[in-house]
């Protein structure tokens, strides 16, 4: 929820007025500051078990990707990578394919001076290169 938004500044507004939400607000605080050892271990088997919800890295992409196309399926995408993609860029990896390999990688993920024509066919394949 953005800062300055009307639903924002009410709920705020209610915390500092309320007298049930400011006790509560009080014992919270009292609770993640606190130095005893029993309330320090509590805070970290909460806090484990609270990580145990957590929302990963994969379901915050995944979530991402339904919002950008409500018909994603990862299943159809691992097919489609498995059965299509992999293979082609492999295979033109492996033929030393530049053109084929530049149409599947984007610039990110080959340094600016990446070539195969370098290599020779005859004695190295693009595998056998240090690059």
């Amino acid at each position: 929820m953005h800062a300055s938004s009307p639903r924002q500044e009410r709920w705020q507004q209610l915390k500092e007025t309320n007298l049930l939400l400011r006790k509560v607000s009080a014992l919270h605080e009292a609770y993640q500051e606190s130095d005893n050892p029993v309330v320090s271990s509590l805070r970290s088997v909460t806090s484990t078990v609270a990580s145990w919800f957590d929302e990963n890295e994969t379901a915050r992409v995944l979530r991402t990707m339904k919002i950008l196309d409500p018909s994603f399926s990862m299943e159809a995408f691992e097919r489609e990578l498995r059965e299509y993609i992999v293979p082609e860029v492999v295979d033109a990896y492996l033929s030393a394919d530049n053109d084929a390999l530049k149409s599947w990688c984007s610039e990110a993920v080959r340094p600016p001076s990446f070539s195969f024509s370098t290599c020779d066919s005859h004695t190295e394949t693009p595998a056998e290169l240090d690059l």
